[in-house]
């Protein structure tokens, strides 16, 4: 275990599939998973243990990971999909997807959301986050695990793009640059209250404007009795 990094994961080969297999592996505490990629795949399992303790150290988000099997075979990978049982807090599979050394690549990197919104703070307004992970483009030495976005000019009734996002060198977003990512709307008691607001106004209208035609009416009948 000396030389692996905290970026590596010890992997074994498996030749056994299904449902029932994968659940003899998970009670072992062992975690499925494939590999695959353009003419690769390959099926392992990992130890839970081992791709937590991972995980933690990333800050539970995961980038670029070696995978390393028992003949010492190593294998650049990125973790494309990972399924859970929240209820259990059970791993139940792994995919990773191949890398290439200085090869570009494509994926989406978690969006981190800092600072205070003016429009949250002063005007009782919500964050609604249009997308979660942007999609980039980047050579695998240069892949960042997050992307942070500073909102703290974030008025509300406003909005932020892609192109607010800092820019890195290396790094290219693949979305058009003018796409909304996150904007700030007013909360829903904030709208309820509005709506309140416009069907009073309106009542007061109706009841200005009937008073408005009774005088005109008894004017009327007025000057026809005279």
């Amino acid at each position: 275990m000396s030389d692996i990094t905290d970026s590596s994961l010890l992997v074994q080969n498996r030749e056994q599939h299904g449902s029932s297999f994968s659940k003899k592996l998970r009670a072992g505490g062992r975690i499925p998973a494939v590999f695959y990629g353009k003419d690769t795949l390959k099926h392992y399992t990992i130890e839970d243990s081992q791709f937590r303790t991972l995980m933690r150290k990333s800050g539970g988000s995961l980038s670029l990971i070696e995978l390393v099997e028992d003949s010492g075979e190593k294998e650049l990978a990125l973790l494309k999909d990972m399924q859970i049982d929240s209820v259990k807090d059970s791993i139940l599979h792994l995919d990773f997807v191949h890398v290439t050394r200085g090869q570009s690549l494509e994926t989406g990197v978690p969006l981190v959301l800092v600072g205070e919104s003016p429009g949250v703070k002063n005007m009782g307004g919500i964050i609604e986050l249009h997308q979660s992970e942007i999609l980039i483009r980047c050579r695998p030495s240069l892949l960042p695990k997050s992307l942070e976005l500073d909102i703290s000019t974030l008025e509300l009734g406003g909005s932020l793009q892609i192109k607010d996002i800092p820019h890195i060198e290396g790094v290219e977003f693949v979305a058009d640059a003018e796409s909304n990512i996150v904007t700030c709307v007013g909360s829903a008691s904030g709208r309820a209250g509005a709506g309140e607001e416009d069907l009073t106004e309106e009542s007061e209208e109706t009841e200005e404007s009937g008073e408005s035609e009774s005088a005109q009416e008894s004017e009327e009948k007025a000057n026809e009795n005279s």
